[in-house]
């Protein structure tokens, strides 16, 4: 894997078992005829439409969330009526493309039966915040910290050579001053792309 040159040290045997109790992380991207289908391992519904709304305002959104054999949310542009709302939880309960029950619904994120989401949206950009949540929640794991957002720009690069990605931990290395994270653009193969994340300057960098 692509290191920086100024020579760190290695931190791995100070946190020997810390890596073994990070999550893999899985992540496939589809474009759909309303927009892209995500799925993340590692996310849970909740932090994803945070993830989604956390430059925007609530009082310009509606937000609709249900629980059962899948949880779900749902972000909708500007105020609803009742009927509108029962009408669009009852599509998306039994719709695999939910974004045709309310043209105005940016996004709807559900948990995966194998664990994480399945989320759909409108735009590519906000997969590609989940993308880059996903691995900020990895890195703040690994090092009990806040790490930074990844650039967007960044994310989308990941997808260049497939539409499938893949995290092993035993394939991310922690020094001092960086981790060093092995990415896979297929799920059964060795890691072939890294991410940089900079503890000191808190940010990203690809190799």
């Amino acid at each position: 894997m692509n290191t920086p040159s100024n020579d760190p040290q290695q931190t791995n045997d100070d946190r020997p078992d810390l890596i073994a109790f990070v999550r893999p992380i899985r992540i496939s991207l589809d474009e759909t005829p309303e927009g892209w289908c995500i799925s993340i391992s590692s996310l849970e519904p909740g932090d994803a439409m945070m993830a989604l709304t956390r430059e925007d305002s609530f009082e310009k959104s509606t937000i609709l969330c249900g629980a059962g054999a899948t949880n779900w949310v749902a972000c909708v542009e500007g105020p609803i009526e009742i009927g509108d709302a029962n009408a669009i939880i009852a599509s998306i309960s039994s719709s695999n493309s939910p974004l045709l029950a309310e043209c105005r619904m940016q996004s709807m994120i559900a948990s995966a039966e194998q664990g994480g989401i399945k989320a759909h949206v409108r735009e590519k950009d906000d997969a590609l915040v989940l993308v880059a949540e996903a691995f900020r929640q990895y890195a703040s794991n690994l090092l009990n910290c806040n790490a930074s957002i990844p650039e967007l720009g960044l994310m989308a690069t990941l997808f260049e050579r497939g539409d499938e990605i893949s995290v092993r931990p035993i394939e991310t290395e922690m020094f001092s001053t960086f981790l060093d994270i092995g990415i896979s653009s297929s799920i059964e193969s060795a890691a072939d792309q890294v991410l940089i994340y900079d503890i000191h300057s808190n940010s990203w960098h690809g190799d």
